[in-house]
């Protein structure tokens, strides 16, 4: 005997099942929230890994551009959320900003399951947040001290309110105000995302009124960080200004061809951005491919059986939502931000997170229009990619790409357009380790009579390391046979001279990772030594009066005595 519910018993099932299943849809945002926070805390690292972490560093205590503390355009919110977290925390400092750069990842892992939902439903959004969770450029910056983290979430955000824009409402206003947020954050955010940003003002604003508010929620957005970033700045907002604008030169004169950069420059610039690009989506090509095809052949039939007289497709897009499908907005987000750092300046790796969530979502969005049995097909392609690309970024030694292919393919194959690419634990734990190992010179040497030398691409990178970790030491940075910094107590200055100078009788420690002959030579005379620190590296020790990597060390008797 089959019964079936009355009309009211039905209704109430019904709305039971939509309640449940609204309940799950704010529900499992949160969940990936935690589960990804958990997961870039289980691989956080112990120290800084890179030289501008420890720049960021430095500017939770004191922010001043021109010290490097941090490196303009200075980054204040993220400094600020360092500060705020250490100040209500037991943690410390490095860990503070890991944890701003973890929380930030975190909710971009969220947020684009709200996208993925939002574009093309439930499938679209748990496996694109799946593949940036196991990403390793987004575990790296989720899992370090650095600002990148955030540049995915505010292109994340601003999809968002890109795409659930209409005429009258106040997403436009709400994407100005985020973008002059995130721009407190990362200053470079204003040109990468500023696509975005107009989009959604763009679908929104109908009127003069509501125009002029989302200038003017963009400029609050600003003032939020630019005015207390220019009161606690040493000479105000104009040093800033003029500190990021040679930063800029310096670096787009060597790499961008609208600035006159030389060819080799422009190549090298244009190789790392297309190499990073293709190593972080390479796993979804072939998803993306056959799901792409599998799609365009449901098109094509779909088409035909209309001609033949059937009816047409469900889901058919109406006119006027014609004007910004799903692949065309996700495309405004991923390709404008990716020609600004091929053309301008690829800096780091961390570039590619300012497109890197909608390009996730362009490469999947063919699989999440194909009918469930299709996509159940795909979702095994998706989980296998997310296993491979997660175990690269736990285990991956010493980067993404084994290091077999490094040198032995196509140009992203080259270590000079950043293969084997590490972003990944072992790299984290190689940089923590290595500072670890130098350690023993704090030991070993007196800071009353011994000084620091470090050479640019011959363990230079140790140099910032050095003033985080030996703040009692004068430390030296030797660049082209220049002297091109000196450092004591966390302090620098740029000195773009031909020689160290010395106290009178003191000595130059060189912290290198290959001494040259000439280093060798003195050490063979017995004009130096080399000395093995308890940890295993070996330094060389060189009095006043010769000459090494170019730079000669000069006595100078003013340095006696001083602290």
């Amino acid at each position: 005997m089959t019964t079936t519910l009355d009309a009211p018993a039905a209704t109430v099932a019904t709305a039971r099942t939509t309640h449940r299943r609204a309940r799950s849809d704010r529900s499992v945002p949160w969940a990936l929230f935690g589960v990804a926070l958990a997961g870039y805390a289980s691989t956080a690292a112990a120290g800084p890994t890179e030289w501008d972490s420890v720049s960021l560093m430095f500017g939770v205590d004191r922010f001043d551009v021109t010290q490097a503390s941090p490196h303009s355009p200075g980054y204040w919110l993220y400094v600020f959320a360092g500060r705020a977290i250490r100040a209500v925390t037991p943690l410390g400092t490095h860990d503070s900003l890991v944890a701003a750069a973890a929380l930030a990842a975190a909710a971009t892992v969220a947020l684009v399951y709200v996208l993925g939902r939002s574009l093309a439903g439930r499938w679209l959004g748990l496996a694109a947040a799946a593949v940036l969770f196991t990403s390793p450029f987004l575990a790296f910056y989720g899992s370090s001290v650095s600002s990148y983290a955030f540049d995915a979430l505010a292109s994340v955000v601003l999809l968002l309110l890109a795409w659930r824009a209409y005429p009258g409402s106040w997403h436009g206003i709400g994407a100005a105000g985020a973008l002059g947020l995130a721009a407190g954050v990362r200053q470079s955010s204003i040109v990468l995302l500023g696509t975005l940003a107009l989009v959604a003002a763009v679908r929104s604003v109908r009127s003069v009124r509501a125009a002029t508010t989302a200038l003017g929620a963009g400029l609050a957005g600003l003032a939020v960080w630019a005015i207390p970033m220019a009161l606690e700045q040493p000479g105000g907002l104009g040093v800033v200004r003029d500190d990021s604008a040679r930063v800029w030169r310096e670096a787009v004169t060597v790499s961008s061809p609208l600035y006159g950069a030389p060819a080799e420059g422009v190549r090298y610039n244009l190789g790392q951005a297309a190499g990073y690009t293709l190593v972080a989506v390479a796993l979804l090509l072939p998803i993306a491919s056959a799901a792409l095809v599998l799609h365009l052949r449901r098109r094509a039939r779909d088409r035909g059986q209309e001609l033949d007289g059937g009816a047409p497709p469900a889901g058919r897009l109406r006119p006027r939502e014609r004007l910004l499908t799903a692949p065309v907005l996700l495309t405004l987000a991923a390709v404008p931000p990716f020609l600004f750092v091929a053309l301008f300046h690829f800096g780091k790796a961390g570039y590619v997170l300012s497109y890197l969530p909608a390009l996730v979502l362009l490469l999947l969005w063919p699989a999440a229009r194909l009918p469930h049995r299709l996509r159940l097909a795909l979702s095994v392609g998706v989980a296998l990619a997310c296993l491979v690309q997660g175990q690269r970024f736990v285990q991956g030694d010493p980067g993404i790409l084994p290091g077999r292919l490094t040198e032995r393919g196509p140009w992203f194959t080259q270590s000079r357009f950043g293969a084997p690419y590490r972003l990944t634990t072992a790299a984290m734990g190689d940089v923590v380790e290595d500072t670890q190992r130098y350690a023993a010179l704090a030991r070993v040497f007196d800071p009353r009579r011994d000084v620091l030398v470090y050479v640019h691409m011959n363990g230079g990178h140790r140099f910032r390391h050095a003033m985080l970790t030996f703040p009692q030491f004068r430390a030296h940075l030797l660049q082209g046979e220049f002297h091109e910094y000196s450092a004591r107590a966390r302090r620098w200055d740029h000195e773009r001279d031909h020689q160290v100078e010395l106290a009178p009788g003191a000595r130059a420690v060189l912290v290198v990772d290959e001494p040259r002959a000439e280093v060798l030579d003195l050490v063979g005379r017995g004009v130096g030594r080399a000395v093995q620190l308890p940890t295993g590296p070996m330094v060389y020790v060189v009095p006043a009066g010769v000459t090494v990597y170019g730079v000669p060390l000069v006595t100078d008797a003013s340095l006696e005595n001083k602290a």
